[in-house]
């Protein structure tokens, strides 16, 4: 079952992004850069939820990717109902205050999985990421405008709903289950995730559902 569900994924990744580094607004002066090691660790219940490769951008600390409380911008949705990173590293890579914006990992990764992903940042950058839940409307986690530091950080992350799109839970609308690019609006703001709460014809809960945390991000400087 993880496999179908991570091919479906695939499919959706693969028509949507680019793994090539986008980058805007370079001049961030002539601060020394470093380069970081990120891990995203998936903390999800077996056959529950992959999730997507994320989209990452390096940034100021003016520049908002993402924050509770605030609709998402086009961008996030895209990795949140779809995992359309092209979407997120085309716009992020034209935003000013942004210095770089790719596509971290290279496949959709299982629970009990991770990825890893490393990129050259200086002291007075943040660290924004989104990774979509496969087998949600629009849930996702991440993080948002996390500063680089010289020590490693780990953060345990929950999952949030981008509030774009209504939680159906029914597969016809799901990417993970071999639907991408279905729409069914909503017009919320980014918040907690109720979970897979079992709406009638929808995904089961307990194949589905997840706990707080979903993953755990580990960001390391190795250089």
């Amino acid at each position: 079952m993880i496999s179908r569900r991570i091919l479906a994924a695939s499919l959706a990744v693969a028509a949507a992004a680019t793994a090539a580094p986008a980058v805007a607004n370079a001049d961030f002066g002539n601060d020394q850069t470093s380069t970081y090691r990120v891990t995203i660790e998936n903390l999800t219940p077996p056959g529950s939820q992959p999730m997507s490769p994320a989209g990452v951008a390096i940034h100021n600390r003016r520049t908002d990717v993402w924050s509770v409380g605030q609709p998402a911008s086009a961008a996030v949705a895209a990795v949140a109902e779809d995992a359309n990173l092209g979407i997120f590293v085309g716009s992020y890579g034209q935003t000013p205050g942004v210095s770089a914006a790719f596509v971290g990992g290279a496949a959709p990764f299982a629970p009990g999985t991770s990825i890893s992903f490393e990129f050259d940042a200086t002291r007075r950058d943040r660290i924004s990421l989104v990774s979509m839940l496969v087998n949600t409307n629009d849930a996702f986690t991440g993080l948002d405008a996390v500063k680089l530091k010289n020590s490693t950080q780990v953060f345990e992350v929950g999952a949030y709903d981008a509030g774009t799109e209504t939680n159906t839970e029914l597969a016809a609308d799901i990417p993970g289950q071999g639907h991408p690019f279905v729409r069914a609006p909503e017009g919320g703001v980014v918040g907690s995730h109720a979970g897979i709460v079992g709406t009638p014809g929808g995904l089961d809960p307990a194949v589905y559902g997840w706990d707080d945390p979903v993953a755990r991000i580990t960001i390391e400087k190795i250089g």
